[in-house]
């Protein structure tokens, strides 16, 4: 694959991503539909993924989300015991791809493709986050990293809609 294809491939999936992913984030209420709320962007929707031995790795400052209920649904019962309302604004994004032929969990391992749908990616998120509203509101730095991987049941020509392209394997959020 041609390294400016792949520098374009990286930033349009990162730049989705990180877009989806934070307006969502700062929904006052967070659905709980795989399709509509956090869990939608992290590796546990994907049956081929999860069927490969892959489950979501979260990790909010230094506690690792690893409950019986699942991360993504650990990590969501954290922000909502963070304060109302959280906000999440985006200052920077720094992407990098790790692998353009990831294949773990694939149908078709073998077969290459400089479409960039075996693309897996590293993403460096930065910002600020509000805690609370008005005067009375904490803001604090936060840096939160992201390893994308292929979500195999989005891609194709039928593939259903509202699935995310790519999806979160690893996260580490801290806030500073």
């Amino acid at each position: 694959m041609h390294l400016e294809h792949l520098g374009k491939l990286v930033f349009k999936a990162a730049d989705r991503f990180v877009e989806y992913y934070y307006d969502t984030l700062n929904k006052p209420h967070r659905s709980s539909s795989p399709t509509q709320g956090l869990s939608q962007f992290y590796a546990s929707t994907s049956a081929r993924l999860t069927a490969a031995g892959l489950t979501p790795d979260i990790s909010i400052n230094g506690h690792v989300c690893s409950s019986a209920s699942g991360a993504v649904q650990e990590f969501q019962d954290l922000l909502e015991k963070q304060g109302h309302p959280v906000h999440f604004d985006v200052l920077s994004v720094d992407a990098h791809p790790v692998n353009p032929h990831y294949v773990l969990g694939s149908t078709d391992p073998e077969v290459q493709s400089d479409r960039g749908d075996k693309l897996s990616l590293s993403l460096q998120v930065a910002g600020t986050v509000r805690f609370g509203k008005g005067d009375e509101a904490v803001v604090r730095g936060f840096n939160d990293a992201f390893v994308l991987v292929p979500h195999w049941e989005a891609q194709g020509r039928n593939a259903p809609r509202g699935l995310r392209k790519w999806v979160a394997i690893s996260q580490n959020l801290r806030y500073l």
